[in-house]
C-alpha cells in the first residue's frame, strides 16, 4: 500500500470516527415542553406563561450552538391571536422563531398571544407546532394561553371542519386577545375539580391534572384582565 493510500485511509477513518462521536441532537435526550404557553400582553416575573425553553442534548451532553427552530403550522397559525406591538415589546414574530443554543444547550423563546389548540380538538392536516434542532425534529408541542375562549365562550377549534376562528374579540372597534370573565369561567372548573384540561395546564406534566401551581400562575392574568391588540 502506497504512503498516499495509507494517509488517505487513515484520514477516512478519522472522519468516520469523528462522525460517530459527533454530538448530534437527540430527541430522546433533549427536553422540549409539551406546550407553548402564550402570554396575552405583559408577562409576570417568575411566571412561566409566555416562556418556552428548549434544551438540546446529544450523546456527549448539551449541544452548544445548535440551530433551533420552533414552527407553528399554517393550519394552527391562522387560529392563534398573535399580539401586535405594545408595552411588552415588538409584535410577536410568527410562524417560526429560531436561534442558537447557549453553552448549556438551552434556547429560550418568548410568546405573546391568545388561543388554545388542544391536540384532541385540532383539525388541521399537519402538526400544531414543531421543534427542530439542526434539522432534527425533537417534539411537536400544542399551544395554550390564559386567553382560551372568546366573549361567547368559544375556543378557536370549536368550529371544525370548515375552519375555526381566531380568538380575537372586538372591543371598541379593536381586535384584542383578552383574559376576560369567559376565560375565568372556563378555567374555574378544571382548577376546582383537578381535571385534565390542556387549555388550563401551564406547568409540566402538561398531560396531568390541573393543579395549584397552574392556578397561581393564571391568577394575575385573570385579576388584571391581560390583553393585547391581536393580529
Amino acid at each position: 500500500m502506497s504512503r498516499l493510500i495509507r494517509v488517505s485511509f487513515v484520514a477516512l477513518l478519522a472522519i468516520c470516527a469523528a462522525g460517530a462521536y459527533a454530538n448530534v441532537p437527540s430527541p430522546t435526550l433533549s427536553s422540549v415542553p409539551d406546550a407553548i404557553t402564550l402570554s396575552p400582553g405583559v408577562r409576570y416575573a417568575s411566571n412561566p406563561i409566555g416562556g418556552f425553553v428548549v434544551h438540546v442534548e446529544g450523546p456527549l451532553g448539551p449541544v452548544s450552538g445548535s440551530f433551533v427552530e420552533v414552527e407553528v403550522s399554517s393550519d394552527a397559525d391562522v387560529l392563534v391571536s398573535w399580539c401586535q406591538a405594545g408595552t411588552w415589546g415588538g409584535a410577536q414574530i410568527h410562524p417560526i422563531l429560531s436561534g442558537f443554543t447557549d453553552g448549556n444547550g438551552n434556547k429560550t423563546f418568548t410568546y405573546f398571544g391568545g388561543s388554545c389548540l388542544d391536540p384532541n380538538d385540532f383539525f388541521g392536516a399537519t402538526f400544531i407546532a414543531q421543534v427542530r434542532a439542526d434539522g432534527i425534529v425533537l417534539d411537536e408541542p400544542f399551544i395554550n394561553s390564559p386567553d382560551v375562549v372568546n366573549s361567547s365562550g368559544k375556543k378557536a377549534t370549536d368550529e371544525p371542519p370548515t375552519g375555526g376562528i381566531k380568538r380575537c374579540d372586538l372591543v371598541a372597534s379593536v381586535n384584542v386577545a383578552q383574559v376576560s370573565l369567559s376565560d375565568a369561567v372556563f378555567h374555574t372548573r378544571p382548577i376546582k375539580l383537578g381535571l385534565r384540561e390542556a387549555c388550563s395546564k401551564f406547568t409540566p406534566p402538561f398531560n396531568g391534572a390541573v393543579g395549584v401551581s397552574d392556578a397561581v400562575f393564571l391568577t394575575p392574568y385573570i385579576k388584571n384582565g391581560n390583553k393585547c391588540n391581536c393580529q
